[in-house]
């Protein structure tokens, strides 16, 4: 204490620069060898003065100007300290406000909103790319998939918000009801054992209300101790909930389910030429002229369709079989930013524009493709000119559907 009403003096008397500690270190040594009887010459009220003078600017800078700085429980708090400092020590008025910042700290971070994002599957799909009637019909069930991206320290205060939210979410008649409930942990800093108590109500309400839970992008640390409340289902029960790593997964998750529900399990099959081209031309005739141009070919798993760099010059259609799309980062490993199953079209952008591919893609699985090169195209367009223009109808019906779900998507973000 005495070092601080010495500091602050020495600062309220503009001493800043090294000749003050020079100064003040002498007048220490020579008291400590002299001995202390020379104080006794210097005035008692001119020693009180200083004290008081020091107090006081305390007060004023720490209790009377700060009232407009601090919001008003911090300076609630520091009155506090003050009382108690008055009646009692300096000690015990710090460690008293300490225990009130702590206190005060755990109701405010419970009145911040845990959820950062909150979308549905219709703007926030996976990245698997499917035909686009099957991407179509899930935008239309995209409602029933409620996601909740969740941010910052999550502890029983912020727990208990989340839990309801949920509530709320689930009693707006207004709003559709959900079958799947996707939360994820990637901007989570850290879930504590209090919340994952409070997750045990989120199983008991999944179980009763009737929804799937897919929790992704949680650290190993909550996965195991989630995994110990008996959070996640394990065989077959009606309502699951599981974890994935990332959202994607999630969503793919979501998705598949969905289709199961809607029989149309068979999204996966192998699919021929014609069964592609069927959902493209207007007419047989169609199908016969657009699949002349058309190269199949057999690809083993691993292969690479084309490389990041490669010119642009054909675009496929997935007849089977799982293709990806990769971005190799420098001393990074290989990052898969999207997949393709059957009925899916790629490559499709560079064939138009001309540039260069921006990804490299390859088969994660053996598959089957459906080649089309530019001069192929080019040849279309001038023997079988309405047969072109559907094919590129099609296209242009993918890449507009891509679009505007990227754009519900990112108007979440801002």
């Amino acid at each position: 204490m005495h070092d601080v009403s010495d500091t602050a003096l020495v600062e309220s008397v503009g001493g800043k620069d090294r000749l003050t500690g020079f100064v003040y270190s002498a007048l220490v040594l020579a008291a400590i060898l002299a001995g202390a009887e020379f104080i006794e010459f210097v005035p008692t009220f001119l020693l009180g003065g200083l004290l008081i003078y020091v107090g006081l600017e305390f007060l004023i800078d720490w209790l009377w100007k700060a009232r407009d700085e601090l919001p008003l429980s911090d300076y609630v708090v520091v009155v506090l300290i003050l009382i108690v400092i008055i009646f009692s020590d300096i000690l015990q008025g710090v460690t008293f406000g300490f225990f009130v910042a702590i206190i005060l700290f755990v109701v405010n971070y419970s009145q911040l909103s845990v959820i950062k994002i909150e979308t549905n599957g219709s703007d926030h799909a996976s990245n698997v790319d499917r035909d686009l009637e099957t991407r179509e019909l899930l935008n239309q069930e995209g409602k029933r998939v409620l996601i909740l991206i969740l941010q910052g320290f999550i502890f029983f205060g912020t727990a208990d918000k989340l839990i309801s939210a949920i509530r709320n979410r689930i009693m707006d008649v207004e709003g559709s009801h959900f079958d799947y409930l996707v939360l994820d942990f990637h901007h989570v800093s850290q879930l504590d054992t209090s919340a994952i108590v409070t997750f045990s109500k989120l199983a008991q309400l999944s179980d009763r209300i009737g929804f799937h839970v897919v929790i992704s992008g949680a650290d190993e640390k909550s996965i195991k101790q989630l995994v110990k409340h008996e959070f996640f289902t394990f065989g077959d029960q009606q309502w699951e909930r599981n974890y994935k790593q990332h959202l994607d997964m999630a969503m793919d998750w979501c998705e598949r389910h969905i289709l199961t529900d809607l029989n149309r399990d068979g999204e996966q099959k192998d699919l021929a030429l014609e069964d592609v081209l069927g959902r493209i031309a207007y007419s047989e005739a169609d199908i016969e002229h657009l699949s002349t141009f058309f190269e199949v070919e057999q690809r083993e798993a691993g292969e690479y369709l084309f490389r990041e760099g490669d010119k642009g010059e054909s675009l496929y259609f997935v007849g089977s079989g799982v293709v990806v799309v990769v971005l190799k980062l420098p001393r990074q490993q290989e990052n898969i930013l999207r997949k393709y199953t059957a009925g899916a079209i790629l490559g499709e952008m560079a064939i138009y524009t001309g540039e260069k591919r921006t990804a490299s893609v390859r088969t994660e699985t053996s598959a089957v493709l459906f080649r089309l090169d530019k001069d192929k195209l080019d040849a279309m367009g001038k023997r079988f000119p309405a047969s072109t223009a559907a094919l590129n109808t099609y296209i242009v019906r993918v890449l507009a559907e891509r679009l505007h779900r990227a754009n519900r998507n990112l108007s979440r973000y801002i």
